[in-house]
């Protein structure tokens, strides 16, 4: 049976979640577009991934920010069913 190259790679293990197609950012007078993974060219793949970094970074900040109220909330004694962030804003006023 034949397979693709885009097929053999995602036998491999750590190729496995490559994605069907991608997001190239616009570059230039060149619109952002979707493209098939398979008809993507180096650049086409460099460019997205620069988009999925910045969005990786802000994901990670977000990450952060929410187990900072997590923690502060644990602090005030909040758990459970308990408004995390209003817990968290009680431990915030009670390190001034």
């Amino acid at each position: 049976m034949f397979k693709s190259p885009l097929e053999k790679l995602r036998r491999s293990h750590w190729l496995a979640s490559l994605p069907d197609t991608i997001a190239v950012p616009p570059l230039a007078e060149r619109p952002a577009h979707t493209r098939p993974l398979d008809r993507a060219s180096v650049d086409d793949i460099a460019f997205a991934l620069v988009a999925l970094e910045e969005e990786r970074r802000s994901l990670g900040q977000t990450i952060m920010a929410l187990e900072d109220v997590v923690r502060m909330a644990r602090r005030q004694g909040a758990r459970g069913s308990d408004n995390a962030v209003a817990a968290a804003a009680r431990d915030l006023e009670a390190r001034k």
